[in-house]
């Protein structure tokens, strides 16, 4: 799992979607780069998050070895 600090920079409605998500834009320090998010509304609005405000972003990378070693076999023929 990694965890990244961020930053909520700015908030944003998408074009023809202010009923339905918003837009997120965060810095993450440790990187040096913008991550945008699309959230649903209603999962925007559950997190109450404005800009400024300070997140952690949890990421965690799940995969099929056996998927992962096929895919391998295949590319080298």
């Amino acid at each position: 799992m990694i965890k990244l600090d961020a930053e909520v920079t700015e908030i944003a409605c998408p074009p023809n979607q202010a009923a339905q998500a918003r837009a997120i834009s965060v810095w993450v320090p440790d990187t040096e780069e913008h991550i945008e998010f699309t959230l649903k509304l209603e999962d925007f609005q559950s997190l109450g998050i404005s800009e400024g405000d300070n997140i952690t972003i949890k990421i965690e990378k799940k995969f099929d070895i056996d998927a992962l070693a096929r895919d391998l076999m295949n590319k080298s023929k």
